[in-house]
């Protein structure tokens, strides 16, 4: 295992916000450190191709599961050993297959992952073996109606032993989403209205070019806290809290003191030309983008990064670059109590690249790095 020496000790002098009149909390002078580990893969390789994308950590944040595409396996890493503890091979077809492009997966328990791909969901063990195969097909369910195409097209969350998805539902022609709650078991779909939605825009850019369409949005977010499921979007600070044992979800407003609380919008829907869908979309990123809060078990807070980046020359890249890629300008780190009331906001200049796939195990908030191609993380660690 590499563990890379402590790299700085810093102040950061939060700005209150929110609620703060509320908290006896004081985060007007915390210090922090901030370290780089790297995981050790023994005499195997971390395909890091795609960075974390596809990928699914355990609720206790014990072990993480990366997908790896091109050997069809799941790559588990010991997180509080840091290392490559070993490689689930996966079939691609037949009874128990992922198929060809595992779009998303998440953890159902220790023992269980769902994997989707474009066609369907599989529940699978830990051994390969599939143990359910769920489709969304509008003619087997009941309750409110499924269009054409829908399916759960991100990261989404099962609950009830497998019996339950709640997810964000659509499809890959159009940005409508709706949240809703699916029952595998009593075959009933349940859409939910996310009160406020309506005031907030839409940032999607549709590129139209004789036989191309491509559309790109903003980054939708969900994550299992407990009870609650929490939705967040990259372009607006609202978050919209699902309450799941009073079948409700609420919006959650809060204003920062150091940033925009959203981008301005404002932007064409379609355009005709790649370069002017690469002009339209690098004005998008340059303003505000804020990442999904994470949850601190230990110490009851969410924390949220949020970043702005620096327009590029507009380059043959691929078009679909995402913000990640790009040089940032600033990081700021919001920090909230446990009901989202907001009691600090710091911009970290500290930081020299965007946080990617951020999770907090143990007190210290961690993010993933390529380390010489190697799997790493930096970990942030109040003191």
């Amino acid at each position: 295992m590499k563990n890379h020496a402590i790299i700085f000790l810093s102040v950061l002098c939060f700005a209150c916000g929110g609620n703060e009149t509320e908290t006896k909390m004081d985060f007007s002078n915390i210090t922090f450190t901030m370290d780089t580990v790297v995981v050790d893969a023994g005499d195997e390789i971390i395909n890091l191709k795609y960075g974390l994308w596809s990928s699914a950590m355990t609720e206790d944040k014990a072990f993480l599961y990366l997908w790896n595409m091109d050997e069809s396996t799941l790559d588990k890493i010991n997180i509080n050993e840091l290392r490559l503890e070993e490689k689930i091979k996966y079939e691609i077809e037949g009874p128990d297959g992922v198929g060809a492009f595992v779009s998303w997966m998440n953890m159902l328990d220790n023992d269980r992952i769902l994997m989707a791909n474009f066609q369907e969901m599989g529940l699978f063990d830990m051994k390969g073996k599939k143990i359910k195969t769920y489709k969304l097909d509008k003619e087997k369910f009941i309750g409110d109606s499924l269009e054409d195409g829908e399916s759960f097209n991100r990261k989404s969350i099962i609950t009830d032993g497998g019996n339950v998805i709640y997810g964000l539902l659509g499809n890959w022609t159009n940005d409508n989403l709706s949240f809703a709650k699916v029952n595998f078991e009593d075959m009933e779909i349940k859409k939910y209205e996310l009160p406020g939605i309506d005031e907030l825009k839409d940032y999607s850019v549709a590129l139209k070019s004789g036989q191309m369409m491509m559309i790109s949005t903003t980054d939708k977010s969900l994550q299992r806290i407990g009870d609650r499921i929490i939705l967040s979007n990259s372009a607006y600070a609202p978050i919209f809290v699902f309450d799941m044992k009073k079948d409700s979800v609420y919006q959650v407003n809060y204003t920062p003191q150091l940033t925009a609380a959203a981008k301005k919008g404002g932007y064409p829907k379609e355009v005709d030309s790649e370069k002017r869908f690469k002009e339209v979309m690098a004005e998008i990123n340059s303003e505000i983008n804020f990442q999904a809060p994470v949850w601190d078990e230990v110490n009851k807070r969410f924390y949220r990064f949020s970043y702005e980046t620096i327009p590029g020359e507009i380059t043959d890249e691929p078009m679909l670059e995402s913000p990640e890629q790009k040089t940032i300008s600033k990081v700021f780190l919001s920090i909230f109590d446990e009901d989202f009331n907001l009691i600090g906001e710091s911009l970290v200049s500290q930081m020299t690249q965007i946080p990617n796939s951020v999770f907090v195990k143990d007190g210290k908030i961690w993010h993933y790095v390529n380390v010489d191609d190697e799997l790493g993380f930096v970990r942030m660690a109040f003191d």
